[in-house]
């Protein structure tokens, strides 16, 4: 993991919502933010211990909308059912820094 990193969390997509998320300041743009709930099967901490699913339960993790959306066509690279893993940034466990398809375990 990077030192960037934070939680290392597996678990299939049980939602994923697209929310505008509105300028805080001025001359700045409004800009889509993704929110996705996961069934987690693991998850494990920045120094690779495991974590107990069960206090991770309804956490939402949200991240900029380019992670969920392919190229050009603003077609969803993920969707409901879909397992993934997501890797969270260390200052916030809930932000998502990257996330993929997670292979079978």
């Amino acid at each position: 993991m990077g030192s960037d990193d934070g939680m290392r969390v597996v678990g299939t997509i049980r939602s994923i919502e697209l929310h505008t998320q509105a300028a805080k300041f001025q001359n700045v743009t409004t800009r889509q933010v993704a929110k996705i709930q996961l069934d987690i099967e693991r998850a494990t901490d920045e120094t690779g211990q495991e974590l107990d699913i069960r206090n991770l339960a309804d956490l939402q993790f949200q991240g900029p909308a380019e992670l969920f959306q392919g190229p050009a066509e603003r077609v969803p690279r993920f969707s409901t059912g879909d397992r993934v893993q997501i890797v969270t940034s260390f200052e916030s466990s809930l932000h998502i820094t990257s996330i993929k398809a997670a292979p079978l375990s």
